[in-house]
């Protein structure tokens, strides 16, 4: 039998211990409003018993269809009392793949909704539309205890895509959700910090932006909208806001387009890929005095599993900006292919182990299999996630990144390492940042490699050539590339799709070299052009 879960071990509990020792600290700002700990608890409470007057229990994943919003986070932690798991879902997502998520959750249990009912769904509703939240505080109602809780029970399930077009939900526990956080938080979070929590709500950046804050006792600014923009930053700092997480992508499309503002914040963490140097350089250029850590870490690890902060000298490293040290609770190794730990200095597949790792894929366990192994370290049998990316660890312990193992091609026999081309592109002067898809036959293989990057304004890519001319790009990778390295189509765009989660859109870019078009611009910034789903 599981052990009795510590208070600060679970989500719900370590919010609620907030709201009894700091009733009136505000634990969410939303729209300008503020609302304190207490209120927010009891709300919480009042959402449970109405969630238990539906059979709510453990072992059940309610899914959450609202917004961003107060009402959002206080149902969160209803479901948690409840002792079952939430499912965030977005009410945009198309109807096949909202469709393909309840089928996923196993739709039988409470629907939560904000207005209207989805079509062809037969389940029961429970509504909470904007403004509710204060109606359900006032009301105190209670229900009773939903049994013992485990710092092991199924907290919250998050999707990420799945290589069949089906989502993943990837199912994670109240340990993974509170290991970084219940002993010393990391800097910027606690008492007297804000955050912008802008991520969406089933993805565990989510959690990590808002319960990261609610659990220590900082408070989360709740942003309306898919993705941070410049100008929306500078007025979340201009009403309080000291921490920000940024994707990577998003960071340099910051760092780009304004790299003033962040001026105002104390603290600023970047991950989910590569960091540049050049953009790393840029801010701290600016922004000295402000501690900028990179975050690396694969939903199936809950957040970060390693995190490194950022010196000037980093960005001089021949193998880029570490990835870090492991997070509190964490084991990070990396192996061979016979699964032998690597001798610092040597590249191998990374390997996570600890309280971070989700419990495994919602009803696939041939792919929990496949993906959570068990390997050897020090001498114990240690539950281990194969991350898929290759990186070594130091003398000091500290990890570095060599890209993913299925980035490297295969074009005409030849092994193609999409992040060396990558790397040579954006040494080039006039290249801002760049990227590399594999052009694909009707068949699946590889027949070449399609090579997308951004410009230096002004800054012409050679000598006497044009400012934006892919063929001078192509020309200077001649003298730096063997042959079969050289991509078969290069491509200048404005900037990279991303997807909703704020990361880089590869299959869109994959659709770019199927269309053949020329110029595409960054979804991030023409919010228009974002089409559903992923």
């Amino acid at each position: 039998m599981a052990e009795p879960a510590r208070p600060l071990e679970l989500v719900h509990s370590a919010v609620r211990h907030q709201a009894v020792v700091r009733p009136t600290a505000t634990a969410l700002i939303h729209r300008g409003e503020r609302i304190d700990y207490r209120t927010l608890d009891g709300a919480a409470e009042t959402y449970a018993a109405a969630l238990a007057e539906r059979g709510v229990g453990p072992g059940h994943i309610v899914p959450l269809l609202l917004p961003r919003s107060p009402e959002l986070v206080a149902l969160q932690l209803a479901v948690l009392k409840r002792g079952a798991a939430y499912a965030g879902v977005d009410p945009r997502w198309p109807d096949r793949r909202l469709r393909a998520v309840f089928d996923l959750l196993g739709g039988r249990h409470t629907l939560v909704v904000a207005d209207g009912t989805p079509a062809g769904l037969r389940v029961p509703l429970l509504r909470a539309g904007p403004g509710d939240l204060h109606r359900a505080a006032s009301a105190r109602a209670r229900a009773e205890p939903a049994g013992q809780v485990t710092a092991d029970t199924p907290a919250a399930v998050i999707f990420t895509s799945g290589t069949t077009g089906v989502p993943k939900g990837v199912v994670l526990a109240h340990r993974a959700m509170t290991r970084m956080f219940r002993e010393v938080p990391p800097p910027g979070f606690g008492a007297g910090h804000v955050m912008p929590q802008a991520a969406p709500p089933w993805w565990d950046m989510y959690a990590y932006e808002l319960f990261g804050q609610l659990t220590t006792g900082g408070t989360s600014m709740l942003v309306d909208g898919d993705h941070l923009l410049p100008g929306t930053l500078r007025r979340l700092i201009q009403d309080g806001a000291t921490t920000l997480r940024l994707t990577t992508t998003l960071f340099h499309l910051f760092v780009d387009e304004d790299p003033t503002c962040f001026t105002g914040l104390r603290q600023v963490f970047v991950g989910g890929e590569r960091l540049s140097p050049h953009h790393v350089r840029t801010f701290l250029g600016h922004h000295p005095e402000v501690p900028v850590t990179n975050g690396y870490g694969p939903a199936e690890s809950c957040m970060h599993a390693t995190s490194h902060p950022v010196r000037i000298q980093d960005c001089d490293r021949e193998a880029g900006i570490p990835l870090g040290t492991p997070v509190p609770f964490t084991t990070v190794a990396v192996l061979d292919p016979d699964g032998r730990a690597c001798p610092p200095g040597r590249t191998g597949e990374i390997h996570l182990a600890g309280e971070g790792l989700a419990l495994g894929y919602l009803g696939e366990p041939e792919l929990t299999a496949r993906s959570f192994v068990v390997v050897e370290l020090e001498g114990r049998q240690v539950r281990a996630y194969r991350t898929g990316d290759l990186g070594h660890l130091d003398e000091a312990g500290t990890l570095h990144f060599h890209g993913r193992t299925d980035r490297q091609l295969k074009v005409r026999g030849h092994r193609v390492e999409a992040v060396e081309i990558e790397a040579l592109a954006s040494s080039v002067a006039g290249v801002r940042s760049s990227t590399v898809v594999g052009i694909t036959a009707a068949d699946g293989s590889v027949t070449g490699t399609a090579l997308f990057y951004t410009l230096v304004p002004g800054t012409p890519l050679a000598a006497g050539g044009t400012e934006s001319d892919p063929l001078a790009l192509r020309e200077q990778l001649v003298s730096l590339l063997p042959d079969y390295h050289l991509p078969a189509a290069v491509r200048v765009v404005d900037g990279f799709p991303l997807t909703p989660n704020g990361k880089l859109d590869r299959t869109a870019l994959n659709l770019l070299v199927r269309r053949g078009s020329r110029r595409a611009r960054p979804r991030a910034t023409v919010t228009a052009e974002r089409t559903k789903g992923e």
